[in-house]
């Protein structure tokens, strides 16, 4: 499991068993930091917009239901 912190939010972003594989590569390491810095500049209209759109999914926004 890959998370990226996206300045005030994580997201899951490579999902993986153990089994199939022991690790993420170096490059892999960095292509992640990468993407979690692009994270960082998402504004809260468009991180809503991706979650209208079904491109995120929404795992749990800190209420309790």
């Amino acid at each position: 499991m890959i998370l990226a912190k996206g300045g005030r939010f994580w997201a899951f972003e490579y999902l993986f068993a153990k089994k199939d594989r022991a690790n993420i590569t170096h490059g892999e390491l960095v292509e992640f930091r990468e993407l979690a810095e692009t994270y960082e500049m998402l504004t809260d209209e468009r991180i809503n917009q991706a979650a209208r759109e079904n491109l995120w999914t929404e795992i749990c926004n800190g209420t309790e239901t």
